[in-house]
């Protein structure tokens, strides 16, 4: 069965997988670090990746073939929790649980816009569009990957999912309070899949993960995620859209997802 780690782009996806890699590095009953659609299932059932309908047609099929595993599958995902032309993005048929980062959106800007090499208004464009996609590439060829959709609309269609228990975890509350923020996720994985919770392979992996020790490494061997434009782990600071936002931008984001930030506290 799947358990999603599920988020809007630059939002704690790729950390909070990198801290369960290596909190089970000795688990073989578990796969980490996939990203849904995988590209194996694009050639084993012929599927026109590149036309993005039928990536949506064969959401349930990829799913369930990735469990007849029948093993605890981790992935990541950026789409939204959607229907399209009555297909479901996922169900309880496939999923087991869902780890849902969310990150103040001006940080996200930020942070997306130096990932893409683009403007902040360009992101911003997009975070206000029901249409915003995911962008990828399979054997050279580029693919529309996911539906984010609008910022809000992707934060609340997670939130909102009512087959399975949707654990919500702010990107602000791992930065501040590392320790208790890991421990909520794996006592939420113990609770639906009875992973042993182990204190001290808890704080290793947390160390193991710093935002540091994990800039250095990606300066010193690369990091597959990482854009032509930068590092990947390059800040990940909270509160540094004060620093780099324009005040319109800054309030246009504020006025457009009111309702959704005041709720996570960051207005």
């Amino acid at each position: 069965m799947i358990i999603w780690i599920a988020s809007y782009p630059k939002s704690g996806n790729t950390w909070v997988r990198l801290f369960l890699k290596s909190y089970f590095n000795l688990d073989k009953n578990n796969i980490i670090n996939q990203s849904f659609p995988i590209g194996d299932h694009f050639e084993k059932y012929n599927i026109d990746y590149i036309n993005f309908n039928e990536i949506i047609k064969n959401w349930e099929l990829m799913q369930s073939d990735l469990n007849l595993n029948s093993r605890t599958n981790y992935l990541k995902t950026h789409n939204a929790l959607c229907t399209i032309n009555n297909y479901k993005f996922t169900d309880k048929n496939n999923t087991l649980g869902v780890i849902y980062l969310v990150r103040d959106p001006r940080d996200v800007l930020v942070s997306y816009a130096h990932h893409l090499g683009q403007t902040h208004h360009q992101v911003l464009k997009g975070m206000l569009n029901s249409q915003n996609s995911e962008l990828s590439e399979f054997n050279g060829k580029p693919f529309r990957k996911s539906l984010m959709g609008r910022w809000s609309d992707h934060y609340n269609s997670w939130k909102s999912y009512k087959d399975r228990n949707v654990l919500i975890v702010k990107y602000e509350d791992l930065i501040q309070n590392k320790e208790d923020e890991f421990l909520r996720i794996l006592n939420y994985l113990n609770k639906i899949d009875g992973v042993n919770v182990d204190n001290k392979k808890l704080l290793q992996s947390i160390e193991e993960n710093s935002f540091d020790k994990l800039s250095n490494k990606e300066k010193e061997f690369g990091f597959k995620e990482a854009s032509k434009h930068g590092l990947f782990f390059r800040k990940g600071k909270v509160g540094d859209w004060r620093n780099n936002l324009d005040v319109s931008i800054s309030k246009t984001l504020e006025k457009e997802f009111e309702i959704e930030m005041k709720e996570l506290k960051y207005i």
